[in-house]
């Protein structure tokens, strides 16, 4: 699996990292990244800035519980390896750099949002009413 497939799957967003231009998904205290290609292992990296030695020593702990393999050990922030595959190590992963999923919406509300934006296209902008002059 890569890292799309592991998006779709997942509905969470990608993006290119700044550093060293791989694509990632991008989380609020870390990010899920391919570690091994051709092994089909990825990684995940909780950094929390400011680094937190409490929250890494409880993620890393349940981490392991969990079958993953810790990678880089700080002290307050860290990488482990886990299999992509896994829907369990998958989820917790996600959970661990505290990703977002993107919204699936049902139909009936997709089709509300846009009557709803095209409603909003069309109404004229308010003009402010001319000032009679004396």
């Amino acid at each position: 699996m890569n890292i799309e497939k592991f998006a779709r799957t997942y509905r969470v967003h990608t993006r290119l990292d700044s550093g060293d231009q791989t694509v990632i998904i991008p989380g609020k205290l870390g990010h899920i990244y391919e570690y091994d290609v051709d092994e089909n292992v990825f990684g995940v990296i909780i950094m929390p800035n400011p680094p937190r030695k409490l929250h890494w020593g409880f993620t890393k702990r349940t981490l392991l519980e969990y079958g993953f393999t810790i990678v880089q050990d700080g002290d307050g922030e860290g990488a482990a390896i886990f299999d992509p595959d896994n829907e369990t190590q998958a989820k917790l992963a996600i959970r661990a750099a505290r990703i977002k999923h993107i919204r699936k919406l049902s139909p009936e509300e997709s089709k509300r949002r846009s009557e709803r934006a095209k409603a909003l296209s069309r109404k004229p902008s308010k003009s402010p009413k001319p000032v009679a002059a004396d």
